[in-house]
């Protein structure tokens, strides 16, 4: 009897910034036609790790931005997520809790994120992709701002 391959499964973040949507491109390409990708866009307050996201009130304003940035992933990246299996969620709360909460929840294979990319380690990578590092049970991969650059600079 045949083994089947499990599906690869991947949550990347995504703020709408160049490396946030390089961090979309790289995990479409990782799980291909036949994973699956959840695609996480927190709002609100800045969680303290105690509790669930989505214990934090997030006022309506907020959560309508929030959601207009998610419906706008398809026009900006529709050509990259065609033919990909995958969901969007707006999670209440911090991005790094959110990221590892999704990732938890959806028992899924890897992190993916973009990094800010200013001065020292710390400022390198950003806050949000340090605290993922820091709390995440599974592999994490960060898109270095200079990976954007460089292929913004050679037009792919």
């Amino acid at each position: 009897m045949d083994t089947p391959i499990p599906r690869p499964c991947i949550v990347v973040g995504y703020d709408g910034s160049a490396p946030s949507n390089a961090a979309v491109t790289y995990a479409a390409e990782r799980v291909g036609r036949k994973g699956r990708m959840f695609i996480v866009h927190a709002v609100g307050p800045v969680a303290n790790w105690v509790g669930a996201p989505g214990e934090q009130p997030v006022d309506e304003y907020s959560h309508r931005r929030g959601r207009d940035l998610l419906d706008g992933l398809m026009v900006e990246m529709g050509n990259v997520l065609m033919d990909r299996d995958f969901e969007v969620e707006l999670v209440p709360g911090g991005a790094a809790q959110a990221l590892c909460h999704v990732a938890e929840t959806r028992d899924a294979d890897e992190i993916v994120l973009g990094s800010r990319g200013q001065g020292r380690l710390g400022s390198l990578l950003g806050s949000v992709s340090e605290d993922v590092l820091r709390h995440a049970d599974r592999p994490v991969v960060v898109i270095p701002y200079g990976a954007v650059r460089e292929r913004a600079e050679a037009g792919t």
